[in-house]
């Protein structure tokens, strides 16, 4: 399937309508000191296809909001007015599908390369009905080309200590993953933050060639680009204390000021812009300036969008009369004409020449005054009580794109890799696994059959019920924690289904932990010569792989309900150490007080401790020292003693399973409710 060509269905909007357009726009949040706090005032606006579209504007001003909410991805507060996609009401399950969001933070696996990164995002996002799996490495190779990223494309992602791609190259890996899709919009927050001028430059280039190529419209938000990336943008949304400022062609907004008494005094038009637009809180009488001047642009601009009055084009005007936008705003189809711009910045600042734009962009967007009473409630009528929010909630779960068993093969082979290549974890598991043979197998160096062995084999015994847990749920809680911030993000796009995620993620770790934990079971065994019987062997075999069962779905089930990665590593070891107290070794099993001792039926230690005592002593017998004041006969007194033999060994193995699933059905319920998108929807 030609990727090139793939945009055929989003290419109707050729005959001139917009493919999102907004009309009465407000936004409210609630905050302690005001009350109520409007973030966005009556925004209206449109946006085409083939567009490079950005909005500008102080800290503060609204941008990122704005662009949230015609992402559909804000959260919380009250929010109203007319959202359109396509000339029709968005539905959340296809605008989703049609809209690629690239975050400001570049969330990705840092031990990925950069191919493995965006074939996995393809072959994920992409339905196996319509494209091959040649079809999808096609798409990739393709992105890679257009991106500029082929030369990089078995680099690794890198960060957090590790080296990798440099920081534009990030962002375009991140830009590439939503590519991979041929959305229809495409939508950026902040992509040049933390990049170079020359990086940000080509991230803003590439953009603008790919809006051209596959007739996309982008729209971004963006602080203070230089004049050279200013050139590039075919059409500016100006900020300023949620208050739309301007919107228009990029080439105009400066004869636009000018018109109104505010020459250009800076060499770069976006600092020229902010400067204007920026409330000034030096002083009071500066702040009540400059508050004045931002009022009196709004009200310039509110006034030629009524009037239905633009500045002129090299070639016409592109809005008559009042009545004629009016008439187009009712209909829901603004006048969108091709017009030549000229690039104004380009010739007046960076010395090149004036050339011709081949798209079609729209100018001042307006309303009429009916249009303006039918909008939301003004400043001075706004409620203080914004729980019922006028805008729909979504809780979003987008339509499965793949079938359930592709998703899990994908996210395994994914998740298996950034096992293998997570050296620390590695390293780190297989290291505790061998110290752990080699001190307690020669600690408890070949148990005899006298007294002290009792005291030797119970010691052994607890140990390694405990090196089955603390070793191993920290380390795994810390990999599932560091990562669920690209769970998020992939979640708001409906990548994948939660049991997908949650399947394969589980999965992945079962061979990393069991394998290091065998061989050191092994060497113990043998090595502290417990009792050599095969049938003991594997029964202990499968009680210790009941405990690690167990130990991972606490690991998930506590890296799910607490957010903070330092509170979970106060939390967990106190927890386990709690725990502890109910194995039966530090306490008597059958001695606890009867108000904590239902603690030890949730006690993952008391099972698997349980078990293996009961295999290890079962069949034993002891000789006594003469005049021993304690002796144990055989292995029977050692369990009556201890109270270990209150549930058959095959319970204490299933119970341990149980608890497991009980873990984990536990975790994916946090994750659901966690992880389920929660917008506001208009």
């Amino acid at each position: 399937m030609a990727f090139e060509g793939s945009c055929a269905s989003r290419c109707k909007n050729a005959d001139g309508n917009p493919i999102l357009s907004w009309s009465n726009l407000n936004y409210d949040v609630k905050t302690k000191q005001h009350g109520v706090r409007r973030i966005l005032n009556d925004i209206s606006g449109q946006i085409y296809p083939g567009e490079l579209v950005a909005i500008m504007g102080s800290s503060g001003a609204g941008k990122t909001t704005l662009l949230n909410v015609l992402a559909g991805r804000v959260q919380g507060g009250r929010l109203y007015g007319d959202i359109k996609f396509n000339g029709a009401t968005r539905d959340p399950h296809t605008f989703k599908r049609m809209l690629a969001f690239v975050e400001q933070d570049d969330l990705m696996f840092s031990l990925l390369s950069v191919e493995e990164t965006l074939l996995a995002s393809a072959q994920l996002r992409l339905s196996d009905e319509k494209y091959t799996d040649s079809d999808k490495r096609q798409r990739v190779e393709t992105v890679l080309r257009q991106l500029r990223l082929s030369h990089v494309k078995d680099t690794k992602i890198g960060g957090h200590g590790l080296r990798g791609v440099s920081g534009g190259e990030r962002k375009r890996v991140s830009i590439g993953m939503e590519l991979v899709t041929d959305p229809s919009i495409l939508v950026l927050d902040e992509p040049s933050s933390g990049l170079d001028s020359s990086s940000a430059e080509m991230v803003v280039e590439l953009t603008k060639e790919m809006s051209r190529q596959r007739n996309l419209c982008t729209l971004m938000t963006i602080h203070q680009p230089s004049a050279e990336m200013v050139a590039k943008f075919d059409k500016l949304i100006l900020l300023s204390q949620g208050k739309l400022v301007y919107m228009g062609p990029a080439s105009q907004a400066l004869a636009y000021f000018e018109n109104q008494g505010y020459p250009s005094t800076n060499s770069n038009p976006a600092n020229f812009f902010i400067d204007l637009m920026t409330v000034d809180f030096a002083s009071d009488e500066a702040m009540r300036k400059s508050e004045q001047r931002v009022q009196a642009l709004v009200d310039h601009f509110a006034e030629y969008r009524e009037r239905g009055e633009v500045v002129q084009t090299p070639k016409r005007q592109m809005l008559t009369s009042h009545k004629s936008f009016a008439s187009g705003v009712t209909t829901g189809e603004i006048g969108h004409m091709p017009v030549s711009l000229e690039q104004d910045f380009g010739a007046r600042y960076l010395g090149s020449k004036s050339r011709n734009s081949n798209s079609s962009v729209s100018v001042y967007d307006g309303r009429s005054e009916k249009l303006t009473a039918m909008a939301g409630p003004s400043r001075a009528s706004i409620s203080n009580d914004i729980t019922n929010e006028v805008a729909n909630i979504v809780y979003y779960e987008a339509p499965p794109m793949n079938p359930w068993l592709s998703e899990v093969l994908v996210l395994l082979k994914r998740d298996w890799t950034l096992s293998k290549r997570n050296m620390s974890l590695v390293y780190g598991l297989i290291g505790e696994c061998v110290v752990n043979l080699i001190f307690l197998g020669f600690v408890f160096f070949q148990l005899g059959k006298d007294q002290s062995s009792v005291q030797n084999r119970i010691g052994a015994l607890f140990s390694l019920t405990v090196q089955c847990t603390f070793p191993v749920i920290i380390p795994v809680m810390t990999v599932i924690m560091t990562s669920r911030d690209v769970l998020l993000r992939e979640r708001s796009g409906g990548t994948y289904r939660m049991t997908s995620y949650f399947f394969a993620k589980s999965l992945s770790f079962f061979p990393l932990v069991i394998a290091p934990y065998y061989i050191m079971y092994l060497g113990m065994y043998f090595i502290a010569h417990l009792q050599y019987d095969a049938a003991k062997f594997f029964i202990g075999l499968a009680n210790l792989t009941a405990i690690l069962f167990a130990a991972l779905g606490f690991a998930f089930a506590m890296s799910m309900a607490v957010r903070s990665l330092e509170v979970a590593h106060i939390i967990t070891p106190v927890s386990l150490g709690t725990l502890m107290l109910f194995a039966g070794n530090l306490s008597n099993a059958k001695a606890i007080t009867p108000v904590l001792r239902w603690l030890k039926y949730v006690c993952i230690y008391y099972y698997a401790y349980s078990g293996f005592v009961q295999n290890e002593f079962d069949g034993l017998e002891f000789t006594c020292t003469p005049g021993a004041a304690i002796c144990y006969k055989t292995g029977q007194d050692v369990l009556n003693t201890y109270g270990l033999n209150e549930l058959p060994i095959w319970q204490c193995i299933l119970l341990n399973v149980v608890l497991g699933v009980a873990f984990y059905a536990l975790a994916y319920c946090l994750l659901r409710w966690k992880a389920k998108p929660r917008y506001l929807w208009l």
